[in-house]
Parts: structure tokens; C-alpha cells; sequence
């Protein structure tokens, strides 16, 4: 509940107000019958219109400033939920913010997208519904045990046991169903998860016509969502028949010996007639609190999940030092370790290079030897696990995030595309690059041919995945992104592999005529793209065999021959 108090914060008097109107309201509703019963009994069987005429217009004043306190409730309810629920979706964005790659991965983007949409919902669901009814229905029926204690003394003992009783379902209910409300939530996660796969690799669904396998999952997971969300549903599905059932068979026991009283002369009719509306009082009160503890249930569950992710504890680290921008970084890597979440074996074992700066390196080796994890490290992206990475002899825990943000350009395999315009898509907010930086990266990527074939040039408009551009236009986009903020050290994480030979050739000399000579690290699986490096770094099941330029390599070692001899008899045929 810390999260829920921490944004209370200016809403308070929202918070408040809204409760004390709808006490106010609740007044009014309690006293009414005490009017009708007087109305009944003093006025209309004694036959005097004057009393009649007065007590009806009570009764309209009532009913008026009634609704006005009601609909002040209600705006006071709709402005407090929207305004807490909306901060808890900051903190939530915000937590999402500070995390490190690897914690957000363990919550996945399926659970982030549930958190800050249906569960935020939910909560403001919940707060709304509180704010309105949690004091109002309690105090409407506890009031209405004791004004029928004051109308008769002994029928007010029906109230009591009524209450009771439907105290203890309520609470039965909400105790057993708020883990149900979890499992429903998680199962949703689950579902949204399947579908955002689904829509991402609806190409190669297509492609392998697997459209009636995913289908299938797709069903599944649905099938699943359906039995959790059945099962939260199932105590809801049975408060409110229950509750009509003990209410109504206290509405017939109140009848019976309410007429037995009557008969008795105890008791009048209007008293009758007032003790029988706030018996009804009692029922819809009643349906409103089941409703609210079913609301306030999975609120509850939802609030409970988004505290668990604020409570998380980073892994990212941000430390207080600053690389020199733009001027070529050393790179040091110690002995450095690192193993996936979930997996048993480590996917970079033992790592160590030393880089100077200015220097071009190959890192080469079949699919899954730890290549692209290695990359990452050097990047910042992954925390090394064992073992320490220096960028400019600077630990890299040491170094602020913005400074390796400015000072290391990291270009993907796959290259993320927003929807925004071309220039967007490369300064991703670095509102200090100019359109000559832009410019001059898209030349140095080959990226140039893709403004000229657009008539908005750098305002050419991109669709969300970056639909109607090829992969290499893709990856070149990508690498100029990479390269727009002039940074010291350029990493290019098999970002070529879409690209003719000739394009990747082009683009290789760009990179090394860059006149501020930074340090490159190329990673891939072809030979041809990283043999005129200084420096190859072979690596073979996260573990480096061997680190030389081309020439010697194919000397000291049989599988980058075997590797070369593969690859360039391909370039042959």
C-alpha cells in the first residue's frame, strides 16, 4: 500500500471529500424514512393536508440537495482516482526507466504493457469505487440497524443478524478471491505476451505457413486466461444471489413479525412501512459493498503486482565519472563472465581483451559462441557478472550513463524503427545533433541513397518496425544512428549482414577514414568483414581461442581456416 499512500499526496482533500459527501448523502437517505413513517402515520390517517404538503416538500428538499451531494461525490471520487492512478503510472514508467536490460527482461514486455495499462486501470477502478461506497454502504447499514432499533427495539435484532451473516460472506470472499484476481492478472500477461510475439514475427508465421499452429497457441493461452478469469469470477457470480437470499428472507421474517406487532397494536404501519425501507436500504447497500469488494479485490491484486516491480532492485548501475566524448576509447576487458537469466552455462566465459585506442577489432565466431553477449558488455548494456570492463581505464560501473551513451555508439543486427520521421528515427532525442551530423553519418553508413530516393528527405515519415524499408536500408538507418553522435568507440553488432558485399565494403572504408579515428569492434560472422581489422578475436563456446590479424589466424588456427575456406569458396560460387 506504500505506493498507493505515496501518491495521495495533493489529492488528499479529494480523498476526503468525496467520503464526507456521500456521509452526507447517506444522511439523508436514513432520515427519509422516518419522514414517511410520520407522514403516514400523522398525516395521512389522520387526514391533515397541511402536515402531508409540509413533509413532501422535505422530502423534495431532501432528494435535491441529496443529488447535489452525490454528484460532488462522485466528481471528487473521478478526480482523486484519476490523479493517483495516473502518478502510479509515472512511478511505474519511471522504475521502468532505471532498470537494467537484464531486470527488464525478467518482466518481459508483455508484463510492462499489462502493468501500465489494465492493472493501472483496475486500480483506478478501485480507488473510485472506495472513495464513493467503503464509508457510505457500511454507514447506511449500520445506521439502518440502529434507526430501526429506535422505530422498534426488538425487530432491530433481524438487522443485526443479517448484517452479520453477510459480513462473513463478504469477507470469506475477498480473502479467497484476491489470489484468484493474481493468477487471472498473470494469465493475462501470458496471453498478451503470445499475441505481441505473434504480431512481431507475423512474417515468418506467414512464411512457413505456421498461421494455424500459432493459432492454436494463441487458443490455448486464451483457454487458460478463460478457466483463471472463471475461477476469480466464481465468488463474485455467487455474493450477490447470496446476498439477495439472506436479505430477502430477512425482508419476509421482518414482514411476519412486523405484522404480528401490528396485529398487537406495538407497532403502526408507517413504522412498518420505515422499518421495511431500511431493510431495502440494507439490500442495495449490500449489492454495492459485494460489488465494491469484488472491484476493490482486484484492485488490490493489481496494486500488489505494481509494487512488486517498484520494489525491484536494479542492476543498473550509474556511476559519477565522464568519458572525453568523441575522442577514441581503450577498451580493457578482465577476465569477465556472464550467464543469461534462466540459463544453466555461461554464455561468455572468461573474457579478456585488451583494445587501445583508435584500434579496429573482429570478434568472429559460428552463431550462439557469445559474440553479440561480449558486445554488450563492452556496451554497458549487460553488467558483467564476474571479472570488470574499463572503458579509458575507467570501471565501467564508475561511469555515468549519459557519458557511454555519448561516447559509445552501439549499432543491432536487428534495428529498432520508431514511428517518427527518418531524423527522428537517428537522433532518438539527442536534440544537440545538427542535420550535417545527421548527413554526414548517412554518408558514412550508405545510408545517403535512402534520403535521396525519399522526396521529405530527413522528414520521410517511418511506420512503426520500419515497414516498406529492406533490412540492409534498415541496418544502415541503424548504423547511422550509431554514428550521428560522434562517439569514441563504435560497435557494430553484425549490423552488416543484410548488406551486399559491395555496400559492406563501402561502408568498412568509411569507417576508417573517420578523421577522429575511434575505436571499432565489429562483430560477425563472415570473414571477409572483419579481415582487414588489427585484430580478429576468434571465440568459440564464450570462450576466446585465439586473438591475431587475419593472416596469422589462418597459421594458428584450424577452425578459422576451415571457417575462411568455407566462406570464400561461397564468395566463389
Amino acid at each position: 500500500m506504500k505506493l498507493l499512500f505515496s501518491h495521495i499526496g495533493k489529492y488528499k482533500a479529494a480523498s476526503v471529500l468525496s467520503p464526507v459527501f456521500k456521509l452526507l448523502e447517506a444522511c439523508f437517505e436514513l432520515t427519509v424514512p422516518l419522514i414517511v413513517a410520520n407522514l403516514i402515520d400523522l398525516g395521512i390517517n389522520q387526514s391533515d393536508a397541511q402536515y402531508v404538503k409540509s413533509h413532501v416538500w422535505i422530502l423534495v428538499l431532501f432528494a435535491v440537495v441529496g443529488f447535489a451531494s452525490a454528484i460532488t461525490a462522485q466528481y471528487f471520487a473521478a478526480y482523486a482516482a484519476t490523479g493517483i492512478s495516473s502518478g502510479i503510472r509515472k512511478s511505474l514508467h519511471d522504475k521502468l526507466q532505471t532498470l537494467s536490460v537484464a531486470d527488464y527482461e525478467k518482466i518481459g514486455s508483455s508484463g510492462a504493457v499489462t502493468l501500465l495499462t489494465s492493472d493501472v486501470n483496475q486500480i483506478q477502478t478501485g480507488i473510485n469505487l472506495f472513495l464513493r461506497l467503503l464509508l457510505r454502504s457500511p454507514f447506511i447499514v449500520i445506521g439502518a440497524c440502529i434507526m430501526a432499533a429506535v422505530v422498534k427495539p426488538s425487530i432491530a435484532l433481524i438487522f443485526v443478524a443479517c448484517t452479520a451473516l453477510l459480513a462473513v460472506v463478504i469477507a470469506l470472499n475477498m480473502k479467497l478471491s484476491i489470489a484468484r484476481h493474481k493468477a487471472a492478472r498473470e494469465g493475462l500477461d501470458s496471453l498478451v505476451k503470445k499475441t505481441s510475439n505473434g504480431i512481431t514475427g507475423e512474417r515468418v508465421i506467414r512464411g512457413f505457413n505456421k498461421t494455424s499452429d500459432d493459432y492454436l497457441k494463441f487458443e490455448q493461452k486464451s483457454k487458460i486466461l478463460n478457466i483463471s478469469q472463471t475461477k476469480a469470477a466464481d465468488f463474485a457470480a455467487w455474493l450477490n444471489p447470496l446476498t439477495y437470499a439472506v436479505v430477502n428472507l430477512a425482508v419476509c421474517l421482518l414482514i411476519y413479525r412486523g405484522a404480528v406487532h401490528f396485529n398487537a397494536g406495538t407497532l403502526t404501519d408507517g413504522q412498518v412501512v420505515a422499518l421495511y425501507n431500511y431493510m431495502s436500504q440494507i439490500l442495495i447497500e449490500l449489492v454495492k459493498l459485494a460489488n465494491l469488494i469484488v472491484s476493490v479485490s482486484r484492485a488490490y491484486a493489481c496494486l500488489n503486482r505494481a509494487e512488486g516491480l517498484i520494489n525491484i532492485k536494479s542492476t543498473a548501475v550509474n556511476g559519477t565519472k565522464v568519458l572525453a566524448g568523441s575522442k577514441p576509447v581503450g577498451v580493457s576487458v578482465r577476465n569477465v563472465s556472464y550467464t543469461y537469466q534462466g540459463n544453466n552455462e555461461e554464455s561468455v566465459k572468461d573474457f579478456s581483451i585488451e583494445i587501445k585506442p583508435g584500434e579496429t577489432i573482429g570478434i568472429i565466431g559460428s552463431t550462439g559462441c557469445g559474440k553479440s553477449t561480449a558486445a554488450s558488455l563492452i556496451a554497458g548494456i549487460y553488467n558483467a557478472q564476474q571479472g570488470e570492463v574499463l572503458l579509458d581505464g575507467i570501471d565501467i560501473k564508475d561511469i555515468k550513463a549519459t557519458s557511454i551513451a555519448e561516447s559509445v555508439g552501439m549499432s543491432l543486427q536487428k534495428t529498432r524503427l520508431f514511428r517518427g520521421t527518418l531524423k527522428d528515427n537517428i537522433t532518438l532525442g539527442r536534440d544537440s545533433l545538427t542535420d550535417e551530423d545527421i548527413n554526414t553519418a548517412c554518408a558514412l553508413s550508405c545510408s545517403d541513397d535512402v534520403l535521396a530516393s525519399k522526396k521529405e528527405g530527413l522528414d520521410y515519415l517511418i511506420s512503426d518496425g520500419g515497414a516498406g524499408l529492406s533490412g540492409g536500408q534498415r541496418q544502415r538507418i541503424g548504423i547511422a544512428r550509431a554514428l550521428a553522435g560522434k562517439p569514441g568507440l563504435i560497435i557494430l553488432d553484425d549490423s552488416t549482414s543484410a548488406l551486399d558485399w559491395g555496400t559492406e565494403k563501402k561502408l568498412l572504408n568509411n569507417l576508417s577514414s573517420i578523421s577522429s579515428k575511434p575505436t571499432v569492434i565489429l562483430i560477425s560472422q563472415k570473414v571477409r568483414t572483419c579481415m582487414n581489422c588489427d585484430r580478429i578475436v576468434l571465440m568459440d563456446d564464450g570462450k576466446i581461442e585465439a586473438i591475431a590479424p587475419h593472416e596469422e589466424l589462418l597459421k594458428i588456427s584450424e577452425n578459422y581456416r576451415y571457417m575462411n575456406s568455407l566462406q570464400m569458396k561461397g564468395d566463389a560460387v
